[in-house]
């Protein structure tokens, strides 16, 4: 009861808030998140009142759905990691969609027995930005590029207040975000769950899209080699010459490289600056397995070649990259045995890492290219399911 009343209590302190800031007063400290608290800002800013009527903007006829190179890439890219997500979190009351950097959606997914007049428009084609429907999780991810929550009376829309959306950001080749990932509904989800199911798909769609790279090697990286097919690896696009094309964000994070940018100038041996010049070579040669490469800093990463250059003419004949999406178990390592369970692969890869570094959460979390709540997340579900002792 008191879980309720302190929910209702928000609701209000939420509707009173609105209704003051349309007169022009400040939002309370501390009431939204700084993304949505800015999207309040710029959606007031375009005249948009909270009693007005969401438009979801139709492109023009003249336009055809992914018409563009860069929204066709990114449809292929989300299409598998969209039909997962929704085998674990669809239904009548929700819908699961991408939307570009423009708020176009590209692809989107949802039940035919809908008949939600707030759900029934989001379809590929239209666009879900703030001067036509105010605050929502994808609009502020575009802005802010964060992932995002907006419940209820978070959105500036008054017609929104019984919809929850959760939005997380896709980055493209030079850190940028090149779109958002949303689940969008008015039933009720276990929100720790969604936020990690959808942060995974995120990163495996992004490891879709480096395999479209031609004339580069593609290289895996991680701490640990058995999460080396998982989303959880790093990818880096490398010229014949040892130039960094790109990496990954989370091979930007475990490398210690610039995020949210492209990348400086760089060479192989500068990432990799403790490698002799004949491990570095042997980087680059496929059928070498996986490789583990000590850095200056004193530690160290795995390194699995993925992917030779290809051109036009033999991208169309060439294996494709094997990407593992968020809920299949990473690909047996060569020359390893039987492969276990993701869950087992998941405790062996913590316990390793925790072994390794005494106990220390924070360093572990930093090996295995989490955050500290992450880790702990997972290690309570470990326990809760009797795979790790207290």
């Amino acid at each position: 009861m008191a879980k309720i009343a302190s929910a209702d209590s928000r609701q209000q302190r939420l509707h009173v808030a609105r209704a003051r800031f349309v007169g022009g007063e400040q939002l309370p400290a501390a009431l939204l998140s700084a993304p949505v608290a800015r999207s309040w800002e710029r959606s007031r800013g375009t005249g948009l009142l909270p009693s007005s009527t969401p438009q979801y903007e139709l492109l023009d006829k003249s336009r055809t759905l992914r018409d563009s190179k860069a929204d066709r890439r990114l449809y292929s890219c989300v299409v598998d990691e969209i039909e997962q997500l929704w085998d674990a979190f669809g239904g009548t009351d929700w819908t699961i969609f991408c939307v570009n950097t423009e708020g176009t959606i590209v692809h989107a997914r949802q039940s035919p027995s809908c008949d939600d007049d707030l759900l029934l428009p989001i379809t590929p084609g239209r666009r879900v930005v703030e001067p036509n429907i105010g605050t929502t999780a994808p609009g502020c991810v575009i802005h802010d590029g964060t992932e995002t929550i907006v419940a209820g009376g978070e959105h500036y829309l008054d017609e929104f207040e019984r919809v929850f959306c959760l939005a997380v950001p896709l980055f493209g080749f030079h850190g940028e975000v090149i779109g958002a990932l949303d689940i969008t509904g008015t039933g009720k989800r276990n929100v720790s769950q969604v936020q990690e199911q959808f942060r995974l798909a995120a990163l495996a769609a992004e490891q879709r899209l480096f395999a479209t790279l031609r004339g580069c090697h593609l290289l895996r990286v991680q701490h640990d080699p058995r999460w080396l097919g998982t989303p959880l690896a790093g990818l880096l696009a490398v010229e014949e010459d040892g130039q960094l094309r790109a990496a990954s964000r989370m091979a930007r994070r475990m490398l210690s490289l610039p995020t949210g940018a492209p990348l400086p100038a760089l060479e192989l041996r500068q990432i990799f600056d403790d490698a002799t010049p004949a491990q570095l070579n042997r980087l680059l040669q496929r059928g070498r397995g996986v490789q583990r490469v000590a850095r200056a800093d004193g530690s160290h990463i795995w390194v699995e070649y993925a992917r030779a250059p290809l051109n036009r003419s033999t991208a169309r004949r060439a294996a494709p990259v094997t990407v593992a999406g968020f809920g299949q178990a990473a690909p047996a390592l060569a020359g390893s045995g039987k492969q276990g369970s993701l869950q087992e692969q998941t405790l062996n890869a913590i316990q390793s890492a925790i072994d390794e570094h005494a106990g220390n959460i924070a360093a572990a979390a930093r090996q295995l290219g989490l955050s500290r709540t992450t880790l702990y997340a997972k290690l309570r579900k470990l326990r809760d399911t009797g795979m790790m002792g207290g």
